[in-house]
């Protein structure tokens, strides 16, 4: 009866000698892995720390960022010169003493010299330009002196964004308000159509 458990002893060892002889020397046998089971339905498993043979349904790799839109070449406009307006030389008009007598065309940004005689010597001759047949004035009032025969020369440019359309000249001698046929005499016109350049 006392060899019994001396014979299980020695059985326990030739096992486990059998064991560490499979293995190879510079390698330590494997350690038992553990396996971690949770028992709560909300929360989330932990990881097992054997590798799983099925795939994991979320890919391991980062989506690709998504592609930038292409745009197609769109060539840069070509710079132009844009040609400056020609400005109309000077159009002479003499004002006449009756309404629509005298009438011209005239470009936006044109001059225009109007021509006077019949005056007394140093008399000023007072000239304004305004929409015709109305009393609304588009330019300030103006002068020009009559010089020793009697005669005057005046010269005005038509803003270049003054709109199209018909105006009218006056030009007349200040009586200093007291009105009457003489100051009426003094009266000269000129119809102005300015057109578009």
């Amino acid at each position: 009866m006392s060899k019994l458990p001396s014979l299980f002893a020695l059985a326990s060892v030739a096992a486990l000698l059998a064991g560490c002889a499979g293995a190879p020397a510079d390698e330590p046998a494997a350690a038992p892995t553990p396996v971690i089971t949770t028992s709560s339905p909300s929360a989330a498993p932990e990881p097992s720390a054997t590798p799983s043979a099925t795939p994991s349904a979320t890919p391991s790799v980062e989506p690709a960022p998504p592609a930038e839109p292409v745009v197609p070449a769109v060539p840069a406009p070509t710079p132009t010169s844009v040609p400056e307006p020609e400005v109309a030389e000077s159009i002479a008009v003499t004002p006449h003493p009756e309404w629509n007598a005298v009438r011209v065309t005239v470009p936006q940004g044109a001059s225009v010299t109007l021509h006077g005689s019949g005056y007394q010597p140093g008399q000023q001759i007072f000239i304004g330009l305004g929409i015709d047949r109305t009393d609304g004035w588009v330019m300030d009032e103006q002068s020009a002196i009559a010089d020793a025969g009697g005669n005057y020369s005046f010269t005005m440019t038509i803003a270049a964004d003054l709109p199209p359309r018909a105006y009218g000249v006056l030009t007349f001698v200040e009586d200093h308000g007291r009105g009457g046929p003489d100051f009426e005499a003094t009266k000269r016109y000129a119809g102005i159509d300015v057109v578009a350049s």
